[in-house]
């Protein structure tokens, strides 16, 4: 048994419903041990225990993030970030990576998009990059902007050269306009993703950046699509090591027949590094229009449709029941998710134990307000990432007013009694912070906005119901993981306008400071 530690004078918000606030904590071998006022905790403690000071701060659990690409986040940091630019400034910023790089080589670049973009074609790259096959990666990761020399030499022209998954994009005479849609640029970019997997002295480095910029956002565990065999075991090696600076869960990918077995293969533990959900896709995005929604997207470009079929799915339901394995779904648009409802209905009568596996729909952006006792009848949760409201004008063009002030309808499901939980995509979406995604969930405008008390909950407690976890994470209490993040001030007592304005002034996970702003900065 190790030493007591006794944390003093702080605001704790604790997402316990018996003792909602506090102002001390004990902890012991990384776990919360005691919790309530200064002198509770400190007769708790014991005479001989550590004290530390928080200095008044806010604590509240750690940010429990639902929905990571770790590796392509650290990826990203190597590459022209295209947020926010126009075409013009996206020439610009990768033409200095072509200065870099020199003629022949692959140039890619992440997070360009349609407003700014609005005629993404080859043509553009073609006339900046003549002698560079380039790579663009949409903003949110569905979509892909080539030009004419990437095309050919990625041989996705050829017949049957790709799956059936995704599209290529035609003008009016048949010509590939360069925009590639729901095709993963890792099967483009074969060679580089290769290198990036199998290679350590390229995978560590980027597993390594996105774990420094987790911690320093308070977020001290992670659900990650990890999807493939080196980076679950690169990820085993730095907790080995004592280097891993939070929790994570390693998700499949229900897309490869070898994904979930070989994942199976990791050590995986009780806390540090866990096996997470089956990953599958049944539709796109809003920005792509590949969304599948129940009426078309406001510029009359059709209204999307499904990769993954009633019947496949129905399949896969069945099997994830007989198996007792969660499963993750994409699903973006009402009708995809009133499709895959209609399936899990189906398969229920069947199968009783559908309930417990706790299914999940990602991201679930617009939901018809019909299929919410749907969803919560069947014990399937919503696992949102707030950070998808920083464009409202851009919903409003793509779904027309009315549909785009009842999308992502946060309100209507925690009224409707659904289990709704809060991460980023991370890199599919801009920002990982949590903060900033509370506040964009706290401010806006419209019927589905909730409180910041709420959307906290969100982040902690019901992020951890997501992976099951909800008698570990996400609570400050006695039998709980000592996971908890230092604020600079309460989210739930701050002016709403203010919540982006607070920083995290540290984040300590299982006892241990993993960043403290104080010395790091």
């Amino acid at each position: 048994m190790g030493k007591s530690v006794l944390w003093t004078n702080a605001r704790v918000v604790t997402m316990d419903s018996r003792l909602p606030r506090a102002s001390a904590f004990a902890t012991r071998d990384g776990m919360f041990t005691a919790v309530g006022s200064d002198a509770e905790a400190a007769r708790a403690a014991g005479p001989g225990a550590e004290v530390r000071d928080l200095g008044g701060r806010t604590v509240v659990p750690g940010f429990n993030d639902n929905h990571t690409h770790t590796l392509s986040f650290g990826e990203r940091s190597y590459a022209p970030n295209l947020s926010g630019l126009d075409t013009d400034a996206v020439i610009e910023a990768v033409s200095r990576a072509a200065e870099a790089e020199g003629p022949g080589r692959w140039l890619v670049a992440y997070g360009w998009d349609y407003p700014l973009c609005p005629d993404p074609r080859k043509e553009v790259l073609d006339a900046a990059f003549p002698r560079n096959p380039v790579v663009l990666v949409q903003f949110s990761g569905h979509g892909l902007w080539l030009n004419s020399l990437a095309l050919k030499k990625s041989g996705i022209l050829r017949p049957r050269a790709l799956p059936p998954l995704g599209s290529i994009l035609r003008d009016s005479r048949g010509e590939p306009t360069g925009i590639l849609r729901d095709i993963s640029s890792s099967r483009i970019l074969r060679g580089r993703a290769f290198r990036m997997l199998h290679d350590p002295s390229c995978r560590e480095p980027r597993l390594r950046k996105a774990l420094d910029s987790f911690r320093r956002a308070g977020i001290t565990s992670v659900q990650d699509n990890t999807w493939k065999l080196p980076v679950a075991r690169a990820l085993a090696r730095l907790r080995d090591r004592g280097e891993l600076s939070c929790r994570v869960s390693c998700w499949s990918d229900g897309r490869s027949p070898f994904s979930e077995p070989l994942l199976r293969t990791v050590s995986y533990d009780r806390d540090m590094l866990r096996p997470g959900p089956v990953k599958y896709f049944l539709d796109g995005t809003f920005s792509t229009r590949t969304a599948c929604l129940g009426e078309p997207y406001a510029d009359d470009s059709g209204s999307g449709e499904v990769c993954t079929g009633p019947a496949a799915v129905e399949t896969i339901l069945r099997r994830l029941a007989h198996k007792e394995r969660q499963g993750a779904f994409h699903i973006i648009g009402d009708r995809g998710i009133g499709l895959f409802l209609d399936a899990a209905e189906k398969v229920a009568r069947d199968h009783s134990n559908l309930r417990d596996l706790r299914l999940r729909i990602e991201h679930a952006q617009l939901v018809d307000p019909r299929d919410i006792p749907r969803i919560r009848n069947l014990g399937i949760l919503v696992a949102a990432q707030p950070a998808a409201l920083g464009y409202p004008e851009k919903d409003r063009g793509l779904l027309g007013d009315s549909r785009a002030r009842r999308a992502y309808p946060y309100r209507a499901l925690l009224d409707g009694g659904v289990h709704l939980s809060f991460g980023s995509d991370i890199p599919g979406e801009a920002t990982h912070e949590p903060l900033l995604h509370i506040h964009l969930a706290v401010n806006r405008s419209g019927p589905m906005a909730i409180g910041a008390e709420e959307a906290l909950r969100c982040y902690t407690l019901e992020s951890a119901y997501a992976e099951f976890q909800e008698d570990r994470k996400g609570c400050i209490a006695p039998g709980f993981l000592a996971d908890f993040t230092v604020l600079s001030g309460d989210p739930t007592g701050v002016p709403p306008g203010e919540i982006r304005s607070l920083r995290v002034e540290a984040t300590v996970m299982g006892e241990r400071v993993v960043y403290d702003r104080a010395r790091e900065g």
